[in-house]
């Protein structure tokens, strides 16, 4: 493992890999997050002046998810954000078959008590996150994306979160997200670097405190939007 083989061919690599991958996503989360809580703003919010036509949630919704699909530049860094998701959930794959094969034969026992469910149990987070990313992007990537359907979205975001059972959906997945955040982003500056004593003790508090807030923040929109419009 200690032999310069490549990108994927050593374990420390594909952790840098997947750290870097997993940054870049967290971060898209924030800007993702901070254009979804348009939905949740009051009209009065809106200043006319400023935002020319603009003077509600509906229409300013409207224009950032217009915004979204038509300038090159978002475009691009989607398409880096798809591959980043892709090459993240294959590292990671590489990565827990490398360490089953690295534990030997079954009868071989390892003792991880010391170890959190969260870390223990992040493949199964990752992959209750990529079903959903699959049902998210159906009913809103593809239809409004890729078919350029010019739906109006904010009706179509406002009819999906009448629906009871996909908010229950929904903040199962953003529990998920939150989870697999809180040791995600920790895991990855330590993959990083961040060594010390008060370092890992930084990271590991930020993280946590990232991973809640992000939840919480993306957990009240469809909570806030069912209710006001059911």
């Amino acid at each position: 493992m200690t032999g310069q083989k490549g990108l994927f061919k050593t374990t420390v690599a594909r952790k840098n890999l997947m750290a870097i991958t997993g940054l870049f996503t967290a971060f898209f989360l924030i800007i993702h997050l901070v254009g979804n809580l348009v939905l949740i703003i009051p009209d009065s919010w809106f200043p006319i002046e400023f935002w020319g036509n603009v003077a509600s949630a509906h229409d300013m919704y409207n224009a950032y998810s217009h915004f979204l699909v038509h300038f090159w530049l978002i475009t691009v860094i989607a398409w880096v954000l798809y591959i980043s998701i892709a090459i993240h959930a294959l590292d990671a794959l590489l990565i827990t078959l490398n360490n089953n094969k690295a534990a030997g034969e079954k009868y071989v026992k390892f003792d991880n008590s010391s170890s959190s469910w969260v870390s223990r149990n992040m493949g199964i987070l990752g992959a209750t996150l990529g079903l959903f990313i699959i049902l998210h992007m159906y009913q809103f990537w593809l239809q409004y994306k890729v078919l350029g359907v010019e739906h109006d979205i904010y009706e179509l975001v406002i009819k999906t979160f009448q629906d009871p059972i996909y908010v229950v959906i929904y903040l199962a997945a953003i529990l998920s997200l939150g989870l697999h955040l809180s040791h995600g982003v920790d895991a990855a500056f330590r993959s990083l670097g961040v060594y010390s004593t008060k370092g890992m003790k930084m990271t590991k508090c930020f993280a946590k405190l990232f991973a809640i807030t992000l939840a919480v923040l993306y957990a009240i929109i469809p909570v806030i939007v069912h209710f006001q419009h059911s």
